[in-house]
């Protein structure tokens, strides 16, 4: 009887060390990815380049299946507008 309480207390234990290190874990990834002070004020930047460069490869006949729906011109003028209008706002 002894040796089934220990083991039962031990895998309990066990249990709860883990529960402790996976809350420990994803408390630390959360701050991570709510704390990207790296990239504020260049999010905007990145969208814009990427829909740009989205562009420039839909007009040399590059297919990119998540712009599909849109046309090369359209996304490179929307591009170029949020660029400009964000650099316009920033100054």
């Amino acid at each position: 009887m002894r040796d089934t309480l220990l083991a039962a207390f031990a895998a309990r234990f066990r249990r709860r060390h883990q529960d402790w290190r996976l809350t420990l874990f994803t408390l630390q990834l959360r701050r991570l990815l709510m704390s990207f002070a790296l990239l504020d004020g260049f999010k905007t930047y990145i969208v814009a380049a990427a829909m740009v460069l989205a562009a420039l490869a839909q007009l040399l006949g590059v297919d990119l299946p998540s712009f599909n729906g849109h046309g090369a011109g359209q996304l490179l003028l929307e591009g170029l507008a949020i660029l400009f209008l964000r650099k316009g706002m920033k100054g």
